[in-house]
């Protein structure tokens, strides 16, 4: 039997699940803000404010003058997450193998669905059962989740893609449609290449020699093809192991010992579902009667217990307890494991077990917070760098970043915290010495002035002018110029 699938899709997810939280915002141009106060940006606009020009990273006053009434309210993470379980809801209730791609997307296996109607009969029904729910959605159907969700993305209602037909039906669409990387897309105009048949017709061969295995992704699903399998979505149930102790532990070797038994049996439970633990909740039970909880995120889904004992006794060293420990529980937070297919062509990913030990052990020595991806914050101000939590996706986005460097053999600029104050002589309006700690000589070659500036409005306020500078000794450097004071420092280092 051929394989049909369809594709559940809420547009203007953010927003949506806003206006469904508060229904006095219906029929409003409402948008989903983000970003700092005084840096306000739309993080997404919603069917009203989207028909009268608002787009994603426009500022709040320009989007304010495109929407006259315009209401804009900070994302609300609760309200998405409140969505999305709902939008699952309405998929289980007509299908019993359901995936859940995205917050705001799902996809359900119609096979043996025929006590429902036909296709567009369960189109009709999945669409009434979201709007029951206040989430406006669309409906694709097709022999493929990848041309199902194209075609919701193309058209409003649902929208029924014969079987066999998904290579024609796609072809008009324009490659807008797949998301491609600014490059890709500047690439892509540049050939002509506008619509889904076009990009698909192209030699695969020549593609990935041009641009790369990203295009050739982006290829298949112009043709309609998954890149992925079905992974059926499974309701997390807590998953906890526990144990009532005979003997007191007051030290942590023994504590260590009582885990690893409950940690292989949480382990052999989480292979039996194929899930892995994202995060692992200890409860302690004290013999004065009080309960000490941790809980302890994994950058990774993981279950081998060695790697998960190991994770716990990072996070508990150093740890004292009042009171020496008399019960313990661990529970396990299970997610399902995506079965990953290995790619020749793609940058190694890191280990996960590697990765959530290393972040755990400098989580230890350094503090939870001080440890994550690096993220540049919603400013142009240059040192404006902020952590966000370290995830699976952060890490394969820095080994590209790592190997995309390397490869094309470019300098690496290295940051000094703080800046190093410095003396710069300057001749004809450019530095010609520079002397600071550790750092002195004769200018050989210059690039410059970048000259940048904000938060005028605020305490905050920049004026800066930027110079790199190779020295005669052979060393690069960047140097600034705070414009306000006049004082200069050497911001980074390039290796």
């Amino acid at each position: 039997m051929t394989p049909r699938y369809a594709c559940l899709w809420v547009p203007h997810f953010a927003a949506t699940a806003l206006i469904r939280t508060d229904p006095a915002l219906r029929g409003r141009p409402v948008v989903a803000l983000a970003g700092t106060e005084t840096t306000r940006t739309v993080y997404e606009p919603g069917p009203e404010a989207w028909a009268a020009g608002v787009r994603p990273g426009m500022s709040a006053g320009e989007a304010v003058t495109r929407a006259p009434g315009l209401v804009g309210r900070l994302r609300d993470p609760d309200a998405e997450r409140s969505a999305a379980a709902a939008l699952l809801d309405v998929a289980a209730a007509t299908s019993p193998r359901v995936e859940a791609a995205a917050p705001d997307r799902v996809h359900l296996d119609l096979t043996g669905l025929e006590l429902f109607g036909d296709e567009r009969q369960i189109g009709e029904r999945l669409a009434l059962g979201a709007a029951s729910l206040d989430l406006p959605a669309r409906v694709g159907v097709a022999g493929s989740r990848t041309a199902a969700g194209l075609v919701t993305r193309a058209a409003a209602g649902v929208t029924i893609v014969p079987a066999g037909t998904e290579a024609a039906c796609l072809a008009p669409l324009p490659v807008a449609l797949l998301d491609p990387t600014a490059e890709l897309t500047v690439a892509l105009e540049r050939w002509g290449v506008r619509t889904l048949g076009e990009l698909a017709a192209l030699p695969a061969a020549g593609l990935l020699a041009r641009l790369g295995v990203e295009a050739t992704s982006l290829r298949a699903r112009a043709r309609g093809e998954d890149d992925e399998p079905f992974v059926p979505y499974v309701a997390a149930e807590p998953c906890v192991e526990a144990l009532v102790l005979d003997w007191e532990v007051t030290r942590l070797d023994g504590l260590v010992f009582v885990l690893r038994h409950l940690l292989e049996r949480l382990a052999a439970r989480l292979a039996l579902a194929e899930q892995g633990a994202r995060a692992l909740a200890l409860t302690v039970g004290l013999a004065d009667g009080a309960v000490h909880r941790r809980r302890l995120a994994l950058v990774a889904p993981l279950r081998e217990p060695r790697v998960l004992l190991a994770l716990l006794q990072v996070d508990l060293d150093g740890l004292t307890l009042p009171a020496p420990v008399v019960s313990l529980a661990v529970e396990a937070e299970p997610v399902p494991l995506r079965p990953v297919q290995p790619d020749l062509l793609a940058p190694k990913r890191p280990s996960p077990h590697e990765l959530a030990r290393t972040l755990g052990q400098l989580g230890a020595l350094v503090g939870s917070d001080r440890v994550g991806a690096p993220v540049l914050g919603d400013t142009h101000r240059a040192d404006a760098i902020e952590l966000a939590p370290f995830t699976g996706a952060a890490a394969r986005r820095a080994a590209v970043a790592a190997l995309t460097l390397a490869d094309a053999g470019r300098l690496a600029c290295c940051r000094f915290t703080p800046p190093l104050p410095a003396v710069v002589t300057a001749r004809d309006a450019q530095p010609c010495h520079v002397e600071a700690p550790g750092v002195a000589g004769a200018v050989a070659a210059c690039a410059g002035p970048w000259r940048t500036a904000g938060e005028w409005w605020a305490a905050t306020t920049w004026s800066r002018e930027e110079w790199d500078v190779a020295l005669t000794g052979g060393a690069v450097y960047r140097l600034v110029l705070d414009r306000a004071t006049g004082a200069w420092t050497i911001d980074a280092v390039y290796d």
